[in-house]
């Protein structure tokens, strides 16, 4: 009986203690996996930021490259990101590559040096497994006592960012000249003359909605917000419904345009003029959301009513009117010998000033004119305008607290006011639906609300469409 006790007790000592190993080993299971998952997740969270800060840089030029890379390593190297919140990681160049698409193939991702066309590459791949010395290696505490090659663990992480769109209002006109930068005839300048911008002048303002450089009648355009570049998308996508979103937000839902002919349809609904006014702080009537279409931190309209104007004219026309055939502003043709018998020129350089023309361009940017060769610029009977001395020493006047006026009941966002609207190759072939090459993107700064048949923008000068990316997401 006793030997039986004897036998019974070491017989629940055996299994007690190979019961406690497997307990034992299933908890060093639990703490090495759990290491490995605590990493990765360490990893992923640091790629995704990394990835993020990176792809904010991407702005079609090869220091944007550069600039991608030292921001990933950047963000990487914050003590936050890695370790239990304890360590920066070194991210090495070796896991940062960049692709023109978030799906290219694993031979598609460059290197910034080896990228041959940085305006193409739109999006940047954060993989910590390519990093060295490596990232994720994970040192076990158990599961190496099992086998010597599970002493060490790998994982890693990996995230792609870019941006889903650019900030392009889905509004396009025709370019006056296709010429990218030329001068502008005006024998009272002298040697000095004026830039002209595809046929635009910094610092007068159009009517966007009332411009063709080849005939009398108006040719505006939705530029498609939706399709891909190069393809002609469905009707539906230049739809009054679909369009109205992209108008209020200033944007549409393609990366690049590049070289690629893009989708317009005739004519821009010119009914949608209210949502170009949540800009103003006009929501009503608009179709606009201001959580999605957030006024300008300036609304104050430039008519001539406005206190301390900075101009001598008088009529308070919101834009330079457009007449002839072809249809122009007043302020062209290019020569303006004889002077023009014009009512307005509309407010001048109220966000940009004339600049000099300059071939080759120079290094810092074309110098503006002085407010006191306005005469010369912009002569008229009975009298050219002059600018009063009102007018900014530096700057211009939207800038300007004396010319400012801030919304109410609703945050509002600087310079949303400024529309940037692609020029295209004209004449247009006909057709309501064409593929157009887009000469480039031109910035337009709104003087007034728009109202039915009057978009009035003042010229500020062409924007390389790289810089015109919206902000950086998370593809993958």
């Amino acid at each position: 009986m006793e030997n039986s006790r004897r036998r019974q007790g070491g017989s629940m000592l055996i299994a007690f203690s190979i019961l406690l190993i497997v307990v034992l080993g299933f908890i060093g299971l639990a703490l090495d996996v759990g290491q490995v998952l605590s990493r990765k997740t360490e990893l992923q969270n640091l790629a995704d930021n990394a990835a993020l800060a990176a792809a904010a840089e991407l702005v079609g030029t090869a220091e944007g490259l550069d600039s991608a890379v030292a921001k990933a390593r950047e963000s990487a190297s914050d003590k936050s990101a890695y370790r239990h919140r304890l360590l920066g990681a070194p991210l090495s160049e070796a896991s940062i590559r960049f692709a023109g698409t978030p799906d290219a193939a694993a031979s598609e991702w460059q290197a910034a040096a080896a990228v041959s066309n940085p305006a193409a590459a739109l999006y940047v791949r954060v993989d910590t497994g390519a990093s060295e010395p490596s990232l994720g290696r994970v040192t076990t505490a158990f599961l190496g006592a099992w086998s010597p090659a599970l002493r060490t663990l790998e994982t890693g992480a990996r995230a792609v960012a870019g941006r889903s769109g650019l900030r392009l209002t889905p509004l396009a006109v025709c370019a006056l000249s296709p010429s990218a930068a030329s001068a502008r005839v005006n024998p009272a300048l002298g040697a000095t003359q004026e830039l002209l911008e595809f046929g635009f002048r910094r610092g007068v303002a159009y009517n966007l909605f009332k411009l063709n450089p080849h005939g009398p009648a108006a040719e505006h355009f939705v530029l498609n917000p939706l399709a891909q570049p190069g393809t002609l998308g469905a009707p539906a996508q230049v739809g009054n419904a679909a369009v109205l979103p992209f108008v209020c937000g200033g944007s549409v839902l393609y990366p690049r345009i590049g070289d690629a002919a893009m989708h317009v349809h005739r004519p821009f609904p010119v009914t949608l003029w209210p949502a170009f006014n949540a800009r103003f702080n006009q929501m009503a009537g608009s179709g606009c959301h201001p959580l999605m279409a957030p006024p300008d931190t300036n609304i104050r309209p430039f008519p001539n009513a406005i206190s301390n104007w900075w101009m001598t004219n008088t009529p308070d026309a919101p834009s330079a009117l457009s007449t002839g055939n072809p249809l122009l502003s007043v302020a062209d043709p290019e020569t303006s010998v004889p002077p023009p018998a014009v009512a307005s020129y509309g407010p001048l350089w109220s966000f940009a000033r004339a600049a000099k023309y300059s071939d080759p361009k120079p290094a810092g940017g074309y110098l503006p004119f002085a407010t006191s060769d306005w005469a010369k610029l912009y002569p008229a009977t009975p009298a050219a305008p002059q600018a009063k001395a009102g007018y900014p020493a530096s700057g211009t006047p939207f800038l300007l607290p004396a010319f400012l006026t801030a919304p109410v009941g609703n945050t509002a966002v600087a310079q949303r006011r400024l529309l940037h609207i692609a020029l295209l190759a004209c004449p247009v072939p006909p057709g309501s639906d064409v593929l157009v090459q887009v000469r480039g993107i031109g910035r337009f700064f709104m003087t007034a609300p728009a109202s039915n048949g009057t978009l009035s923008a003042e010229f500020a000068g062409m924007v390389p469409e790289g810089t015109l990316g919206g902000p950086a997401e998370l593809v993958r």
